[in-house]
Formats: structure tokens, sequence, C-alpha cells
């Protein structure tokens, strides 16, 4: 498609940042999920003064617009449907500031999220959501979507850890949203407004980071699982009896074969499932606290618990888990990781049910979890070119997002909805909820070009 505007838009980031061939809008028509769009044009941008002039630009013109980072998102949300243009992030890259005595480093979108894990470490503080795709996902995205991650269990997600951004509305003006101190009285907190908003209010040029101490020590233990539902118990066991580690996650026995295939670091491949544990903290009690969570998962039925005993045993463990969505790509053409949550006492049973839609679809399904919020990543191995098989990926996908509200859970724990569960939306939430989602957007963005027909269905009514 010709795009009769083309003039514009190198006026205002120059020729050298505007892609127009057929290999370049290929590129960036997808995101990490299933959902391709038809983007006409792509723009790179530099600074905050041409993000506001393309964005009023595109407003004025009522172009759709989509901002995109490293395209690792998982729910279509960086995938321009209708068209319109791409808009590019990934050099808006720098730190802008670590601030130890307030505990708050100041970043750009670009940033990755390993990026600030770097850069505060040295001070001795840490960020901590931290995504399994922490090398590659952009600060701008883990806004956008809430990310999660590993540590979410103990210490919350995106949301509890941004106090402020820098943004620019589709009209060009820019505004501050809280900043180097959390929201404070007289404020009616926009920020976490922002936050889960997917790219459709506007576009954040700063974000304000909350920052914490590294912890001192940890404990790191492997507890393994004749099944995957006696896992799903222990998670429940473990965390009614008071105790709240930092990490509590799962890989079923699919994934720990996949990885195990591609590392070779010695995981049980007989196992029905693992339990990755970490507590952290000061390292008097540490030990005390280990052996609590090694008793409860003896009792509920794990057939033996590892403690790490170094650094490189510990380590070798993280990889593992770090690496298997990689491993599991190996496996099949395609995959499809969904993100649906429940409440964690409802584990054992969410897992009987896809472990029967995978038998059911003769589909293979591998499962990961952050299984301490409850939060499913069921790995969904596939070839795209037999629409067969799509149809049947697609029938997982209803039945799995389906139950999950049936069991009181809901659509996404991070991935967002995007465009590849806005299907879904009005399972979780009601008409009138909608409606007040949809006054929301509306208020930010009048002409919704930014993300247009995502997030929120279109009517909401």
């Amino acid at each position: 498609m010709a795009v009769d505007y083309l003039n514009d838009l190198i006026s205002i980031v120059g020729k050298e940042n505007v892609l127009t061939s057929e290999i370049s809008l290929d590129t960036y028509k997808y995101d990490a999920g299933l959902i391709y769009g038809n983007p006409d044009v792509v723009v790179f941008v530099e600074n905050e003064e041409q993000i506001a002039s393309l964005l009023k630009f595109a407003n004025s013109r009522k172009i759709p617009l989509v901002p995109r980072g490293n395209g690792m998102g998982l729910s279509g949300g960086t995938v321009a449907q209708l068209g319109g243009i791409v808009m590019v992030m990934t050099r808006l890259n720098k730190i802008l500031e670590v601030d130890p005595e307030n505990r708050v480093a100041v970043v750009q979108p670009g940033v990755t999220n390993m990026e600030v894990q770097k850069a505060v470490a040295p001070y001795g503080l840490v960020y901590m959501p931290d995504p399994a795709s922490q090398k590659v996902s952009t600060m701008g995205g883990n806004l956008g979507e809430n990310a999660g991650g590993m540590r979410g269990i103990k210490y919350g997600v995106t949301k509890d850890h941004i106090i402020g951004a820098e943004v620019i509305l589709t009209n060009g003006e820019t505004v501050q949203i809280g900043g180097k101190l959390e929201p404070i009285a007289q404020e009616l907190n926009l920020n976490l407004l922002l936050q889960q908003s997917e790219g459709t209010l506007c576009v954040a040029t700063k974000i304000y980071l909350k920052l914490s101490p590294a912890p001192k020590a940890q404990r790191t233990m492997l507890s393994i699982y004749k099944t995957l539902e006696d896992a799903g118990k222990a998670v429940s066991a473990i965390i009614a009896k008071g105790i709240i580690p930092c990490t509590l996650e799962l890989m079923d026995n699919k994934v720990i074969n996949a990885v195990e295939e591609w590392l070779h670091i010695g995981l049980p491949v007989h196992a029905g499932a693992v339990l990755l544990i970490e507590v952290d903290g000061w390292d008097v009690g540490l030990d005390r606290q280990a052996q609590q969570i090694v008793d409860i998962c003896k009792e509920v039925g794990a057939l033996e618990v590892k403690l790490a005993r170094n650094e490189k045993e510990r380590a070798d463990l993280w990889v593992a888990r770090r690496m298997s969505i990689g491993a599991m790509g190996r496996m099949r053409p395609n995959y499809d990781m969904e993100d649906a949550t429940v409440p964690r006492n409802k584990l054992p049973e969410i897992f009987k049910y896809v472990t029967s839609l995978s038998e059911e679809t003769n589909i293979p399904i591998g499962m990961l979890a952050h299984a301490g919020d409850g939060n499913l990543h069921p790995l969904v191995l596939f070839d795209e070119r037999d629409e067969d098989e799509m149809r049947r990926v697609q029938y997982i996908r209803d039945k799995l997002f389906r139950k999950a509200i049936e069991l009181g859970g809901t659509l996404s724990g991070e991935h967002g909805v995007g465009l590849g569960k806005l299907e879904f939306l009005n399972l979780a939430i009601s008409k009138e909820y909608l409606k007040y989602m949809r006054a929301e957007r509306l208020a930010f963005d009048p002409n919704e070009i930014l993300n247009r027909g995502k997030t929120v269905p279109d009517p909401a009514a």
C-alpha cells in the first residue's frame, strides 16, 4: 500500500529512519506471539521531540500508530493489524540516572531489564521485577504489560516498582506523572493507570524505577515430584504455612527433558514436575527457613528435595529455568506460550485439565509456571503450516481461558490482552467495567490512534 504521508514522516525523523521496503515491513509485522499485522511504514525515533511531533502528526491525520520496543510481547500488543505506523523506540536506550540515596533509577523506554539490573548492582541495589526475557525485553514494554517474573511472589510485579513516568500524549504534550517520590496524597495516581495500558494511552519517554537493597544471601532448592498435581499441592502448602519464598517456579516433565537434552546439567528427567524454590534475605535464619520448606515438600509427596550446595549449582538451576522456553522451542517449529492465572489452591485442578487437553488434541503442552502467583505458562507446541493443528491450538486456548475464569482466575498474569485475548475479555470483565475502561482510553486518546483495536473491545457495550 502506497503511503501518501512519507514526506511528512521524513521531515520529522529523517529519511534514514523511515522504512517502507517489503523486508522491513515483514520484519516488524509480528511480535513473539502468533499474530501477524500489516504495517504501512516503520519509523525509528531517537528523542522526545521526534516522538511528540510524530504523535501530533498521526493524531491530526487519525493514522493508527503502534509504539514498539524489541517485540518480545506475546499477545499481539505491538502488531499493526490496522496498518499505519510502527514507531520503534529502541534507540531511546539510556539509563539517565541511578540515585542510590533515594533508591531510584531513571531510564528511557528502550533500556532492557537486564541493563537496569547491571547498572544498579554496583550500588548494592536491585530492580526486583525479573521477567525470563530480561536480556531483551525493554522497560517500556515491561511498563505497558505490567511484567512480572520469578520474584513476583515475594516482591511483586512492575506496578509495585515503577513510581513515575514522563509521557507524551497524542496531542504532543508532555506530562510528568509521579517521579522520585511515590505518588503523594494530593495527586490522583495516574501512574497505576499507565501500567497494563499496553500502549493505548500515551508514550512513556522516561520511567522512574524504585530500587531495593540486594538480598544478602539465598538458599536455592529443587523439589522433585512424581506428578504435576503433587507439585501444585506443594505450592499451596508452602504458602499456607506462612512462608513466602522469593521464587516458586514450576517445570513439568516435558520442559525438564527439553532443558536437560540441551544443557546437560543433571535435571531429573523421570520426574513428573519440579519446583525451583529460593528464599532470600539475611543469612541468619535462612537455613531454618529452607529446612521448613524441605519438610513441607516432603509432607505433601516430594520424592526428593535437593539444596544447591554452591553458587555453580544455584546458577545451573536458574539457567535451566531461564533457558526453558528456548529449550522447548527446539521441539517443534512453533510454540504458543499462554498466561492464564488461577488461585494457588486451584493449581492441581488446572494442571490436570491442561494435561487432559493435550491428550484430547494430541498436541504436546509443556508446563511452566510462576507457581507461587498461580501464573501458568503452558507452552503449546505445533506447526503453523498444519491447518488442522492450528484449529486444535485455538481450541486449547479457548478451553484454557474459559477454565481459568471458571476457577476464579484471569486471562493474564503478565503478557497482557493485546489482540490475542481480546475475544475472551468479556468472560473476565463485566460490560459495565469495560465501558469505564473505554472511557479512560478515550480520555487520553480521543481519536484512538495508539494501538487501536487492542486491550479494550470496540465497542465495549
